[in-house]
This record gives C-alpha cells, sequence and structure tokens, in this order.
C-alpha cells in the first residue's frame, strides 16, 4: 500500500508539473497564483496537503534537489518565528510594490516570482537539506501552516506509538512529528506539527502503522 501511495504521489507531481507548463504556454501568465490560492484553500481542510502532492517546487526539492543536497543543518536563525514571519511579509511586500509601481508584461511577472522561488529552494537546498526551503522558508508554506492548524482533517500519532521516533527520521521536513511524539502521554491521538506536508514518509516508516487521519469523525 505505501509504494503504492508513494507512486500516486509521484503521477499527481508530475501531472502538476505539465499543467503548470500547460497553462504557461497557453497564455494563463498567472497561474502561480492559482495554485496559491488552492494551496491556502486545500490548507483549510487538510493542512500542507498541496505541498506534499501537488506542488512542482515540491517536486523540485525532493526528487531532484534530493539526489544533490549538502545535507547539512540549516542554521537557526532561519527556524526562528520571527525571521519566517518577517521574511514572508517582506517576500510578499516586494512583489505587491514591483507589480504596482513596474506592472509587469507577458510572461516576465510568472517567470521572475517563480525564478526567485526555484533559485532560493536550489541554494537552501544545495548548501543545507533538501526540503529546507519548504520545511521553514517558503512562505506560501507558512501561511498553509498558519491555516492548516484550523483543518478538521489532521495526520496524527495513536495511542499505539511507542515512541521509536521512526517518523522523525524518515520526515523530510526536519522531524515535524518530534513534537507529537515527544508530547504523548495518554492513548488520546497526538495531532503532528502543522509543518507537516501530508507526504506520508513518517507512515511509511512506523512499524505499528501509529500514523492516522485524525478528524471530525
Amino acid at each position: 500500500m505505501n509504494v503504492l501511495i508513494n507512486r500516486l504521489r509521484l503521477g499527481i507531481q508530475l501531472f502538476m508539473i505539465f499543467l503548470a507548463g500547460f497553462l504557461f504556454i497557453a497564455g494563463v501568465l498567472y497561474f502561480n497564483i492559482l495554485f496559491i490560492i488552492a494551496s491556502l484553500v486545500l490548507a483549510l481542510i487538510f493542512g500542507r496537503l498541496f505541498c506534499g502532492w501537488l506542488c512542482p517546487l515540491g517536486f523540485w526539492t525532493e526528487r531532484v534537489m534530493g539526489k544533490i543536497s549538502g545535507d547539512k543543518e540549516l542554521p537557526k536563525i532561519f527556524k526562528t518565528k520571527i525571521f519566517r514571519i518577517s521574511f514572508t511579509i517582506s517576500f510578499l511586500l516586494i512583489f505587491v510594490l514591483l507589480w504596482y509601481y513596474f506592472p509587469f508584461q507577458g510572461y516576465l511577472f510568472p517567470i521572475l516570482m517563480m525564478g526567485t522561488m526555484f533559485g532560493l529552494a536550489t541554494v537552501l537546498g544545495f548548501f543545507s537539506f533538501d526540503k529546507a526551503w519548504c520545511a521553514y522558508i517558503c512562505p506560501w508554506g507558512i501561511l498553509s501552516s498558519v491555516l492548516g492548524r484550523y483543518a478538521p482533517y489532521q495526520l496524527g500519532i495513536r495511542g499505539d506509538c511507542e515512541g521509536c521516533k521512526a517518523c522523525v527520521e524518515a520526515c523530510p521536513i526536519d522531524g515535524a512529528p518530534e513534537e507529537a511524539v515527544e508530547n504523548k502521554r495518554s492513548e488520546e491521538p497526538a495531532e503532528i506539527s502543522s509543518r507537516c506536508i501530508r507526504c506520508l514518509e513518517c507512515s511509511r516508516a512506523c512499524p505499528n502503522d501509529s500514523i492516522d487521519i485524525l478528524g471530525d469523525s
């Protein structure tokens, strides 16, 4: 089942890359804005599902940078809440001001925005670990993480967890399940951090199949 899910996720990622290319060539120049809106709407229901299953940049960091990454610890400054909030506000403000004062024609704006994000993700992945951008820096990921806290469906750890932390080691975004594992004190399920991108690598690694979807039902 885990192999099937992984192949399904790869297929969906490839389809989204094809869709992005098709929309770009067809002249839908602000398709990236549509993707951003989709990621935020999905976050309100399932958390960062878009990041783990649909994002073209997520595919790049996982499938390409994962093979050439420096696999080093990201400097702590990049993990702080103040830096992440400041970067998100600055990133959004810069592109809004550029668009307002220097209206871009044709393909320039989406290329500039996507190029900036891919460039930063590549540099971070090369000198740190592959999904450093997705884990801590991506503005849309940060916004989705905030919205995902209120999603009715969460990924969580059931009461039969033995605390081996195999899920923490397998997590591609720097141990998102760790807090849930460490804070588990009862048989009640514990929600995994909203930084989780729903890639299900933790579920594949868990020897007890203790990772489950938590919902209202």
